[in-house]
């Protein structure tokens, strides 16, 4: 490849518009459509000889012939260019006139982590849920997988250019927080005859006879099942929330309308109990979204169906998704997801290890790298998640050390005037859940708030 590229519009339709996409992101645009390549920065072979002020970034192979095998996977160790990992190219800058040439290829690299392109040359590499494991993915291996590289390159572009008189603006943002709380469970369902079985199961050994009474209280609506806890999760999400205007803080709840298979919801949709869920959370200024379920995961034509089922129940347009589970299998299915009507997206993190998936700390368009077409939703990557910390076969951390990790993601988030995207489940949260998350959680909206504060 020796030809360059320069002001090249998003739409072209050949492989060039891989790399303007990975330009795209580093310059922080979200509209592919109406991104065109800066005239400063050109890629491809050697530069040719001129009199322009520019950054010619030497172009590796990776778009090349071996594009889609796994041929083209980077190996660790890696190079590093200025303490950054660098998964293509080589850690060389150089003069040559007025043009900064540089050899370390972010454009490939930054493509490479934001399109999940490892998750698709490997997909043998599964665990029991069907997810790409985040320890088997070159962040962690490399160990890069606490750091949001793209947002390093994209500081290093912007020096590499001003050294030859050309001024990139920072990123018009300020640091900011998500916190979001999948509904996976809010107690059994009600009625007389439902609190009737429980007591006869009861009696009749089939459960432990204190359960049973237990349940048969909460199913004759005698009392609230702990997991029945929104209002709670509201009020230890206003303590923050309310200190900060939306574009700072906010706050959104993922409700599940479908799915049957064990690792699903315990709820029905329509229920008189859950719509007033939905309403409670809706009028307190929390977004809602879908919580696409397990099966969804498998097959992604389903997320159209529930979008639909719980926009009819919520009465609210909904265009917003997080996968149960985090169980966006594979990157192929984004095209049956934006089919399926959504615009917005919040699942991609790693169930076992916190931190940068896609190597970015803030919203990015997603491109699909296999018909190599933008994919027309926004992901708002997942940092952490409660489980991923304390469950022994993730991270296995104890509180203090759980609370440690959180904080150094959420530093670099802000080094980078990213978003904070966090995930705990209104489970942990509950009265009867024996983790430490009913401290850790408070704790960490403490630090978040002093953080807000100082950005």
């Amino acid at each position: 490849m020796t030809e360059e590229l320069t002001d090249m519009p998003a739409k072209t339709c050949n492989w060039d518009v891989r790399a303007c996409y990975a330009v795209a992101v580093l310059l922080g645009a979200m509209d592919l459509e109406q991104f065109c390549w800066p005239s400063w920065l050109t890629y491809g072979g050697h530069p040719r000889n001129d009199d322009r002020s520019r950054v010619h970034i030497i172009a590796s192979k990776f778009f090349a012939d071996g594009y889609g095998t796994p041929s083209s996977l980077p190996v660790p160790p890696l190079a590093e260019i200025e303490g950054v990992p660098l998964p293509f190219g080589k850690p060389i800058t150089e003069r040559c006139g007025r043009t900064l040439v540089v050899h370390a290829d972010i454009i490939a690299s930054t493509y490479f982590l934001t399109t999940r392109y490892e998750e698709w040359m490997r997909g043998d590499v599964r665990d029991e849920h069907g997810r790409f494991p985040g320890k088997a993915s070159l962040p962690c291996r490399a160990g890069f997988i606490d750091r949001p590289v793209v947002d390093e390159y994209a500081s290093l572009l912007r020096k590499w250019a001003g050294l030859i008189g050309i001024e990139i603006p920072k990123p018009d943002r300020r640091f900011s927080v998500l916190l979001t709380h999948d509904v996976d469970f809010i107690g059994p369902p009600r009625g007389s005859v439902r609190a009737a079985r429980c007591i006869v199961s009861g009696v009749l050994g089939r459960r432990p006879l204190r359960r049973a009474m237990r349940d048969a209280t909460v199913a004759g609506r005698l009392r609230d099942h702990p997991c029945d806890n929104l209002d709670e999760v509201v009020r230890l999400d206003q303590w923050l929330t309310g200190c900060f205007p939306p574009d700072r803080c906010r706050s959104m709840y993922f409700f599940m309308a479908g799915g049957h298979t064990p690792y699903d919801g315990g709820y029905h949709l329509r229920s008189s109990r859950v719509l007033r869920r939905l309403q409670y959370v809706s009028q307190s200024g929390a977004d809602i979204g879908l919580h696409a379920s397990y099966e969804a995961g498998a097959e992604p034509i389903r997320v159209g169906i529930e979008r639909r089922v719980l926009q009819e129940a919520a009465g609210l347009p909904i265009e917003k998704n997080r996968h149960h589970f985090l169980c966006w299998r594979e990157p192929e299915h984004g095209v049956a997801i934006a089919e399926g009507g959504i615009r917005w997206d919040a699942t991609l993190g790693y169930a076992d290890i916190a931190g940068f998936r896609l190597g970015v700390c803030r919203p990015i368009p997603l491109f699909d790298p296999i018909r190599q077409r933008p994919l027309g939703i926004e992901e708002h990557p997942l940092i952490v998640m409660d489980c991923t910390l304390d469950r022994p076969s993730y991270m296995n951390l104890g509180e203090d050390a759980a609370f440690d990790h959180v904080r150094r993601l959420a530093d670099a988030t802000s080094q980078h005037q990213g978003e904070f995207v966090m995930l705990w489940h209104n489970t942990v949260l509950a009265s009867s859940d024996a983790s430490y998350h009913r401290r850790l959680y408070p704790r960490v909206l403490d630090y978040l708030g002093k953080l807000l504060s100082a950005a």
